[in-house]
């Protein structure tokens, strides 16, 4: 008669353990890593801190950034560009590059602005491989409500529209943005959307060719009219995923990976057809009753509770 093997109770923990962050969460289709994932994708600001879902096995550890920058206060300035691409950290500082001008038809060169980018100073000193995992800009119009005017322009981009010396319009950018409207009285949030190149690892301390910068994806704001040297506030946020420099002596985080059986492709399609559309108003939530059962779904299964925070969107409906 043969034997029946016995399983430890350190292996039924395990299996357990699996088993619950492959778990699939209601009225998502995704399982618990993805859906934790997906709420961090829609909510950079707010939502817990986890690994993407990139394909893989690299990973790193994961930390939040922040920064903020009022561009345009310029005497004369009323027009201006800010281009920026979490994802494209290098030595030259073009991950945010832009420019204020007073004509919004006059040609500019795009200079580096890189200094402003959340996180800059701390990777170029110890980061030896970074890729973005969320990110979210905000944009806020300092003045007086007396003084509104102006007009901005913002949408999703690729990296590679736009690099330092580049010289551009801000009218011609502006055409190329897919939302418009009377400078805001309230926040406008872009949320960011990875493309295919920012799932890759780039070092921050060396300068990134064409083609790297062509596959990352971008966020992009160009207003025209505003009063003058007033300006635009920009809130950056970005979680960055990063491999420590050899001389810090920090190990390297090989297992910290997601282990969601959900691609990426599947974490956003789940986004897009619950109607979050990666642009946010300042007291409109986004999307469905999708956000609270990811909410729920995630809370459940790593005993969480959502993020507070004020911010409405799609996965916290807040």
């Amino acid at each position: 008669m043969a034997k029946t093997k016995k399983t430890s109770a350190k292996q039924n923990s395990n299996k357990r353990a699996r088993a619950k962050n492959t778990a699939i969460v209601p009225s998502t289709g995704l399982d618990a890593q993805a859906a934790g994932y997906a709420r961090l994708l829609a909510d950079p600001c707010n939502a817990p801190l986890v690994h993407p879902v990139y394909p893989g096995g690299d990973a790193g550890y994961l930390f939040r950034a922040e920064s903020f920058s009022t561009f345009g206060v310029g005497a004369a300035e009323t027009s201006g560009i800010i281009h920026w691409a979490p994802g494209y950290n290098n030595v030259s500082g073009s991950q945010l590059v832009g420019f204020a001008a007073a004509n919004a038809d006059t040609a500019t060169a795009v200079a580096s602005q890189g200094a402003s980018s959340p996180g800059n100073t701390f990777l170029q000193a110890n980061a030896k491989g970074v890729r973005c995992v969320a990110a979210c800009l905000k944009i806020t119009f300092p003045g007086s409500e007396a003084n509104r005017a102006g007009r901005i322009h913002y949408g999703h981009t690729s990296a590679g529209m736009l690099d330092i010396g580049n010289s551009v319009k801000v009218d011609s950018v502006a055409q190329t943005l897919q939302h418009f409207s009377r400078t805001p009285t309230d926040t406008i949030e872009l949320v960011w959307k990875p493309s295919q190149g920012d799932f890759e690892f780039n070092d921050p301390t060396e300068t990134s060719g064409a083609l790297i910068r062509d596959r990352k994806g971008a966020v992009t704001v160009a207003w025209a009219g505003l009063p003058a040297a007033t300006g635009l506030t920009f809130h950056f946020t970005a979680i960055y995923e990063w491999t420590p420099a050899t001389a810090l002596g920090i190990g390297h985080n090989a297992l910290g990976k997601n282990q969601s059986r959900n691609t990426f492709d599947q974490v956003l399609d789940r986004l897009i057809a619950g109607g979050f559309n990666f642009v946010k108003h300042a007291g409109h939530a986004v999307g469905s009753a999708l956000g609270q059962s990811m909410v729920s779904g995630i809370s459940q299964t790593f005993g969480i509770m959502p993020a507070v925070g004020r911010s409405r969107n799609l996965l916290t409906m807040r």
